[in-house]
């Protein structure tokens, strides 16, 4: 009986946590994979990658369509990681989980620069990004994220 109750044990403790195992690849790279794909609006092939609770309340189709209205108009010239950090991050799901904030560094025409906060999170033995908090909610009330500077969706109204 014993030998059991230990086996099944074993077999609980390497079953938790396994789909979301740390993933071998470079978090950092991966982060870059992912701005790069959402600058040139590649935005079928980002879904792809995206954390599954965020798939779950944008579909591929509606995702799509959705950051179609607003395309990134100036790609970066240059992308660099300056830094990785563990850091809990709050999902749109209202769960907390660990990621890596990644840290990238954009370089623009004319010398511009920004640093832009990209969370990847391990799901399922491989990384994946995550919505901000705000697209999280737009996309949960089943309307097209609005930034500023865009032009707002047609009323259905």
């Amino acid at each position: 009986m014993k030998p059991l109750v230990l086996l099944l044990a074993v077999v609980a403790v390497a079953g938790c946590g396994s789909s979301n195992a740390q993933p071998k690849d470079d978090p950092g790279a991966f982060a870059v994979k992912v701005v790069d794909q959402i600058v040139h609006n590649r935005y079928s092939t980002a879904w792809n990658d995206l954390h599954p609770a965020d798939q779950k309340v944008a579909p591929s189709g509606e995702y799509v369509q959705c950051e179609r209205r607003s395309p990134v108009l100036a790609a970066p010239l240059s992308t660099k990681v300056l830094s990785v950090a563990d850091e809990s991050v709050g999902i749109g799901d209202g769960s907390f989980v660990q990621s890596k904030a990644v840290h990238v560094r954009l370089g623009f025409a004319g010398g511009f620069h920004l640093v832009h906060t990209v969370h990847v999170v391990a799901a399922h033995g491989k990384w994946t990004w995550i919505l901000p908090s705000y697209r999280f909610r737009d996309y949960k009330a089943d309307r097209c994220p609005v930034d500023a500077g865009s032009t707002p969706p047609p009323s259905t109204s």
